[in-house]
């Protein structure tokens, strides 16, 4: 059975730059972006991703891009292996600081040149660029 999950990638524009939110997994020390298990009473995949951003950053209402939605699969390894597919979705952040739950311990607004340094996994170094590309479009 395959684990359901979403997320959102945040970013915000500093002039004509992009820059995405990344959060620090406590105990892992990897770094992400917001997400999150499907809970029961989440009625679709947007409900969940909403549902995590706002656990995990404490911003609310935020406001999706319609044309961006990608789907990542992969095993998770472990004492028990597990497959997990999240969707993520994208949307620029509130103007203010977000506020970590207890999941992370820090947060960084990552510059395009940051990002494979920073993000462990190819898939998600490959998602942030498509994010990337995706938010500098919005803004053109």
């Amino acid at each position: 059975m395959t684990t359901l999950a979403s997320g959102i990638i945040l970013y915000r524009r500093e002039g004509t730059a992009v820059r995405l939110l990344l959060l620090r997994n406590r105990d892992t020390g990897h770094w992400g972006f917001p997400k999150g298990r499907r809970d029961a009473a989440d009625a679709h995949e947007v409900h969940t991703a909403l549902r995590e951003v706002h656990e995990e950053t404490g911003y609310e209402a935020v406001s999706l891009d319609p044309a961006f939605r990608v789907e990542l699969s992969y095993l998770v390894r472990g004492d028990q292996p597990y497959a997990k597919r999240v969707t993520y979705f994208l949307a620029e952040a509130p103007a203010r600081e977000p506020a970590l739950s207890e999941e992370h311990d820090r947060l960084h607004w990552a510059a395009p040149h940051e990002i494979d340094g920073l993000l462990q996994h190819g898939q998600l170094r490959d998602l942030a660029r498509a994010a990337l590309a995706a938010a500098g479009a919005a803004g053109s």
